[in-house]
């Protein structure tokens, strides 16, 4: 695993087979790495040769990653070289578009009839048999959540005494400078005093950032300081998922956090110009144009900062 978002979601999976006498060995770098420290044991910065030597295992389970790094390409390559069953697990929408395959997995687990269908639309002629809808199991614990003191602990924690808002932007990479830049216009045009909590994406701030990201993180930091009407609160003695389930507002542009948010049926709008758009559709390989909580009713699109304040 490479990505935050599929460390996630198989963790309780594996923790599940574990349980049943099945071993798991799990490989992580980059930002997964980061976050799956002192939560399980787990390999990292091994050659994939090397780590399938060792390992043998009789099943790979690999996931999507939008960055660099072994996973999932040089792992479905050396894995099939060996005649290894592989299964590709998709936490969202598209994941499995952000890579170039020389060769496909044997299954693809999605969670909804329309990632199997963008799973259908980008590899024509796999079959239909193959692709499983699991569902996503990560996110039924957020049905149950309870938002009310789950705020109470926020502002107690982080000492909000005041009546303000607290709005919650969980960060991404692309699109993140016109984002922030749109989202503090349009609080200062409402001027009503807000809490603003921003948290960084692990990409952004990994010891291995390149220097793009780099300078996208040092731009929308740049933005924040624009904020008149309000205050943006350091909220790093809260875990991102105490202060997701604990604001009133969560505003992003396409974080798993944002879907998480609609679980826990909150206000949530995604901040969807035609350039971060077209970003991201690039990034998924012209496959994924728009945010399906949106398409569904769970969230609010704005496309302008007229549109943020509406």
């Amino acid at each position: 695993m490479r990505d935050i978002g599929p460390a996630n979601a198989c963790l309780p999976v594996f923790k599940i087979l574990n349980q049943r006498g099945l071993p798991v060995v799990i490989y992580a770098e980059g930002p997964a790495a980061e976050y799956l420290k002192n939560k399980t044991s787990f390999v990292t910065r091994c050659k994939i040769t090397d780590l399938l030597d060792s390992v043998r295992p009789s099943l790979v389970v690999i996931t999507p990653s939008t960055i660099g790094g072994a996973i999932p390409i040089s792992l479905i390559n050396e894995a099939k070289k060996r005649n290894l069953p592989v299964i590709l697990f998709e936490d969202l929408w598209s994941g499995h578009s952000c890579s170039e395959w020389n060769v496909l997995p044997d299954a693809v687990c999605v969670v909804d009839s329309f990632a199997k269908k963008l799973v259908r639309e980008s590899w024509l002629g796999y079959p239909e048999s193959n692709i499983h809808i699991t569902g996503g199991p990560v996110f039924d614990k957020f049905v149950n959540i309870q938002t009310g003191p789950a705020g109470y602990k926020l502002r107690k924690t982080l000492d909000l005494s005041k009546n303000w808002p607290v709005i919650f932007f969980p960060g991404e990479v692309f699109g993140m400078t016109q984002a922030v830049q749109m989202l503090v216009e349009a609080l200062n045009g409402l001027n009503v005093p807000v809490y603003l909590i921003l948290r960084d994406h692990l990409k952004i701030t990994s010891p291995e950032a390149s220097d793009e990201y780099k300078q996208i993180y040092l731009e929308y930091c740049g933005a924040l300081k624009n904020l008149k009407a309000g205050i943006v609160i350091n909220s790093s003695k809260l875990t991102s998922d105490e202060v997701n389930s604990g604001s009133d507002v969560v505003v992003g542009i396409c974080s798993t956090m944002l879907v998480e948010a609609c679980y826990m049926c909150k206000p949530v709008l995604h901040i969807w110009t035609p350039e971060i758009g077209q970003a991201l559709f690039e990034v998924a390989s012209n496959t994924f144009a728009e945010m399906p909580t949106t398409n569904l009713g769970a969230a609010l699109k704005a496309e302008s900062v007229e549109e943020i304040k509406g």
